[in-house]
């Protein structure tokens, strides 16, 4: 079933240390090799069902089920689908126009609906022999504010990162626990899993949701060591007054943070008594998962993220592609050999072609990284270039804020804005209105300001901004 497919060492090293556990979830522990038999079965129900020319996608259902189908499409040499399920989307409209021919759903193989008049380019094998390397996984950029693309990633691709991040991070033994609350079908939540299997870490699957004083107790109850986390997750656990390394995770000795942007200063704030070691990651799915990697008191300036990943070359470039000198701010360009083989119903990414982001940032004069932004987050109103998100950190410094979402109501230049604002229970609504229309700059530019329970987030907690 794995004649052409690249060997992803934690498929490989599964029969190892049969005893050792491999998942924990709140029915127990299951060993590396009861998950392997697992593998093994699954992927030869996936070989007997999809053929090479189709796809099998994942219903991410936050367990053991799920990481078991993950692996067994990756072994039996048929690509997975990771289609997200974030608010908006049409799951049935993705899954068909990547070909899926079945749904892994726990225990379940749903046979989907393909169309007959599907394009060549959807094809899982389109452009596949020119870079000697399959296609293992069709993952989805987060859609914060445009529709997910389908970026198709190689054996090569996967393997190349793991291999990364192996060398880059400290190791994990047996004796760790990895916490899992991140969503499997998003790159972070993928690539932290392979890489506690390849250490033979346990997996302890805790699942995608709110975090709460139940899950809390989990941490303490199975001993979770390490956790991979957005900076949203953390900003949740603070406004339901839970404290890593305080209320609770007192065993969490390593934080591992990517999926959003966060200074060292806010980082101090959510975590005022975890004093564990701390990574901040910056990636995107185009790359597979992480493209530079910052150990805290590594040596690396503050408020960065760190050095590339071994491989890995980052560049700063004008819209045009010029290259920037230190210090000036640009859209960052990476060349790495995890970038993907393209999106999904396109021409594949010519061999040795660099991607450029639309992340904006600058280096310094030791090659650190420094993400400033987001061009999707840039709006330009009256002659001024406003960040969204540095306005709704303004706003959400206002008493009674909890959380605040800034929309524009197109991409046009000079656009208003809707606010989005959540609220204490007792808060005044038109205090906080009045002090909004104080405090944004430019004036003019938000419109209207719209109280809400809450602000609908991608699977990976990025705020969702699509016009």
């Amino acid at each position: 079933m794995t004649e052409q497919a690249l060997p992803i060492p934690c498929l490989l090293e599964l029969a190892d240390d049969p005893a050792l556990p491999a998942l924990v979830d709140g029915e127990g522990s299951m060993t590396r090799g009861d998950l392997w038999a697992a593998v093994i079965d699954r992927a030869a129900a996936i070989a007997d069902t999809v053929g090479p020319d189709h796809r099998v996608m994942l219903a991410d259902t936050a367990d053991r089920a799920a990481v078991v189908n993950v692996l067994g499409a990756v072994v039996a040499g048929r690509s997975l689908a990771m289609v997200p399920h974030d608010p908006g989307t049409d799951v049935t409209a993705l899954a068909a126009a990547a070909r899926c021919a079945v749904a892994l759903r726990g225990d379940e193989l749903e046979p989907l609906q393909v169309p007959d008049d599907v394009d060549e380019a959807t094809d899982p094998r389109y452009g596949t022999g020119a870079t000697g390397s399959t296609e293992a996984l069709l993952l989805y950029t987060s859609g914060t504010t445009s529709l997910p693309r389908g970026v198709r990633l190689s054996h090569r691709n996967v393997v190349s990162n793991l291999t990364a991040m192996l060398r880059i991070t400290p190791p994990w033994d047996s004796k760790d626990r990895f916490g899992m609350v991140l969503a499997l079908t998003h790159s972070f939540g993928l690539s932290m899993t392979m890489l506690a299997l390849t250490r033979r870490t346990p997996v302890v699957l805790l699942g995608g949701g709110v975090p709460s004083r139940s899950l809390a107790a989990r941490f303490d109850d199975d001993q979770v060591t390490v956790l991979a986390c957005v900076p949203y997750y953390l900003r949740l656990l603070v406004r339901r007054g839970l404290h890593l390394g305080g209320d609770f995770g007192h065993h969490v000795s390593t934080l591992y943070l990517a999926g959003g942007g966060i200074s060292d200063d806010e980082l101090g704030q959510v975590l005022p008594r975890f004093t564990g070691e701390r990574f901040l990651m910056y990636g995107f799915t185009e790359a597979t998962a992480r493209v530079a990697v910052r150990r805290a008191g590594d040596g690396a300036p503050a408020n960065s993220v760190g050095l590339p990943l071994p491989g890995s070359h980052v560049e700063i470039v004008t819209p045009d592609g010029a290259v920037l000198p230190p210090g000036a701010e640009g859209h960052i360009r990476i060349d790495s050999p995890s970038l993907m083989l393209g999106y999904l119903g396109e021409e594949p990414r010519a061999a040795g072609t660099p991607f450029t982001t639309t992340d904006l940032g600058h280096l310094d004069d030791y090659g650190h990284l420094f993400v400033t932004g987001r061009e999707a987050e840039m709006l330009n109103f009256r002659g001024n270039r406003v960040s969204a998100v540095v306005v709704e950190a303004a706003v959400s410094r206002i008493e009674g804020v909890l959380d605040a979402r800034l929309v524009p109501d197109a991409r046009d230049e000079d656009a208003q804005c809707l606010l989005r604002v959540v609220a204490r229970d007792d808060a005044d609504h038109g205090a906080i209105r009045r002090q909004v229309l104080r405090t944004v700059e430019p004036k003019g530019m938000v419109r209207e300001v719209e109280f809400v329970d809450h602000l609908e987030t991608t699977r990976s907690g990025k705020p969702l901004r699509r016009v």
